[in-house]
């Protein structure tokens, strides 16, 4: 695969992304966060395995070490999209884009120790940088969106529970992202994709049926709005096989930093669509946050001097 087919899918999955946290905020009005996660990873299993009889997605796991892959479904998407799910009813899409943009600091850190790659002092001062943004927007709390209109009003404010279990999110997303460059080696990425989204349907399946013995079965799906369905049409295809397809295409020809970076892309992708689309609030705090973030990034993963990128 040519470098530039691998930056393509890079630039498309962290768009995708990108906006997938403004649909999982509208999502939430209708549906609760496990009822959600699981019609997304319900439908992204269905349309994956469904592609298999034609041959278009071939899977063979036999033989293979599964420990990589246990790893790479615990982190993604059960730790991730727990983390993500629930704190995106706490704060606004923008926010999460702001925190989830530090991922390429996380995995450079991560790097280091888990696939004994070198940091600059440049690369370690962009990542200090990085979470010094993502710190500053955690601590803000609430006080970050005051003074701030929606569209519609007063703008909902961030709590600090929410911003944390999404920075638990990220931090989920920087190892998966690790560990899924080392079972890239060997599992194909039709293979890897299709192991997280059944993995998905299954454990969030078995909370849908928790939640439904312990709260009741009639408010499970009673926000089915064709605007709702909708929204997990969106999650479960272009944001689940589609994009996690291209996350792991690039993961199996890139670096994990290199391919990381995109994700500074589906900050900014989160970011306007939160803004401009929801009047969600965008004051002196995450302005701060979120120049510390994207510099941050800049320096980890920038180029060096002889034209490669830093690792």
């Amino acid at each position: 695969m040519s470098s530039w087919k691998a930056y393509a899918a890079g630039v498309a999955w962290s768009s995708i992304f990108g906006l997938s946290f403004l649909v999982t905020k509208g999502a939430l009005e209708a549906f609760s966060p496990v009822t959600l996660l699981f019609l997304r990873f319900a439908l992204a299993t269905v349309a994956l395995g469904a592609l298999v009889p034609a041959g278009i997605v071939k899977l063979g796991y036999r033989g293979k070490p599964k420990l990589p892959l246990v790893l790479i479904c615990v982190f993604q998407p059960i730790l991730y999209f727990t983390f993500e799910t629930f704190g995106l009813r706490e704060v606004a899409s923008s926010t999460a884009g702001l925190v989830i943009g530090a991922l390429p600091a996380a995995v450079a850190a991560l790097s280091v120790p888990l696939l004994r790659e070198h940091l600059s002092g440049r690369q370690v001062a962009g990542l200090v940088l990085s979470i010094a943004g993502v710190a500053l927007v955690v601590l803000a709390g609430d006080a970050g969106t005051e003074g701030v209109a929606s569209a519609a009003g007063a703008a909902e404010a961030d709590s600090l529970g929410g911003v944390l279990l999404v920075v638990g999110a990220m931090l989920s997303a920087a190892f998966y992202n690790v560990y899924s460059r080392k079972a890239s080696v060997r599992y194909s990425p039709a293979e890897t994709t299709f192991a997280m989204m059944a993995t998905g349907a299954v454990f969030f399946g078995l909370l849908v049926v928790l939640e439904g013995l312990t709260s009741g079965w009639s408010g499970i799906f009673a926000g089915a709005t064709p605007a709702a369905l909708g929204a997990v049409a969106y999650l479960g295809i272009l944001s689940s096989v589609v994009a996690f397809f291209l996350v792991n295409l690039s993961l199996s020809r890139l670096k994990a930093a290199q391919a990381s970076i995109f994700g500074t892309l589906t900050t900014l992708v989160s970011l306007v669509a939160g803004v401009l689309l929801r009047g969600e609030p965008f004051g002196l705090v995450q302005i701060l946050g979120a120049s510390g973030i994207v510099l941050g990034v800049w320096m980890t993963n920038a180029r060096s001097a002889g034209g490669q990128l830093a690792s």
